[in-house]
């Protein structure tokens, strides 16, 4: 038996320089805490070959271009200092987003609609290096209450090569540990609020069970001699929340839906600087109100579309601070 264990896995990522080059120089402090086994799989195209032969029986396939296709989850917390950004803040920008630091503040992370950064992959399972290049990905964020905040990330990326290789040294100190969504941890939903200096105020504060976010890109590999690809072709923004709602509240509700009313949503938590989170949409179109049961009390679960604003302002932002 190969007696090779799951659990020795590793993930190491790298903002690329030049876009699908692959960054061949590692550091420790490029491994990622990954929250759960992740998922690696190479997806290979091939080409049949079609024969015409007077017996029956098939005809091989040529092996052609070849996808990786990594998923995995991160806790969300911030640096540990405010204005410098956290460990997971280089694969959201391998998700389409910009990166802007405010020193001794924050660091805010928005879309951006050209210009994609990529990512460099090493994942090593059991005593076998992967390795792929120009990374683009999505990401889930799961922000409900009572849980550890997490991102769950999805990268297609570009299959480069497999060598014998252990797991590295890695350092994982830049991951600080989370706090679990809640009142004391200043946990916070609010609706018609707004954002300034990366702080969420104002607004209707909610009585829910958090939020989750789909940033939803849609991936395509783009295959062209000489201008082989990970493509962003497209973005849609979604959420869903469940809010504790009075009778009054759930009719003023589905009358704000009925007359697709947009609101703002936000979000926060964190207690104290350099470990707190917020997420923020300017223009949110809720869809759906449904009443759930949650311990044998009424919540009305509502889905969520994020919108860009009428300008190009970003339909989403999301803040360390």
């Amino acid at each position: 038996m190969s007696d090779r264990l799951t659990r020795r896995t590793a993930i190491m990522a790298k903002l690329e320089s030049v876009y699908g080059t692959a960054e061949t120089t590692f550091a420790a402090t490029d491994a990622i805490l990954l929250v759960d086994q992740p998922d690696f799989q190479i997806e290979p195209d091939t080409v049949p070959r079609n024969l015409v032969l007077p017996w029956l029986g098939s005809s091989e396939e040529l092996p052609g271009p070849r996808r990786a296709r990594l998923k995995f989850k991160v806790e969300l917390v911030g640096s540990g200092a405010a204005g410098t950004p956290p460990a997971w803040g280089k694969l959201l920008r391998g998700c389409g987003f910009a990166e802007t630091i405010v020193a001794g503040s924050r660091v805010e992370y928005t879309p951006v609609n050209a210009g994609f950064e990529g990512l460099t992959f090493r994942f090593f399972r059991d005593g076998v290096r992967y390795v792929a290049r120009a990374g683009r990905g999505t990401v889930k964020l799961n922000l409900a209450a009572f849980t550890v905040p997490t991102a769950e990330f999805d990268f297609m990326a570009l299959d480069v090569d497999t060598v014998a290789a252990s797991v590295p040294a890695i350092d994982l100190s830049a991951f600080i540990g989370p706090e679990v969504v809640s009142d004391v941890a200043a946990g916070v939903l609010s609706m018609g609020s707004t954002m300034a200096l990366g702080v969420v105020s104002g607004g209707t504060v909610l009585a829910s069970k958090g939020l989750s976010i789909d940033v939803g890109n849609k991936l395509a590999h783009s295959k062209l001699l000489g201008g082989e690809s990970i493509k962003i072709t497209g973005r849609a923004v979604s959420g869903q929340l469940s809010a504790d709602l009075d009778a009054a509240a759930e009719i003023a509700w589905r009358t704000d839906v009925n007359a697709n009313t947009l609101a703002s949503i936000g979000f926060q938590h964190g207690s104290a600087a350099g470990k707190r989170i917020g997420v923020f949409g300017g223009r949110v179109q809720r869809t759906t109100p449904q009443a759930i049961d949650a311990d044998g009390s009424v919540m009305i679960q509502t889905d969520l579309r994020f919108l860009p604003g009428l300008t190009g302002a970003p339909e989403i932002t999301i803040v360390a601070r």
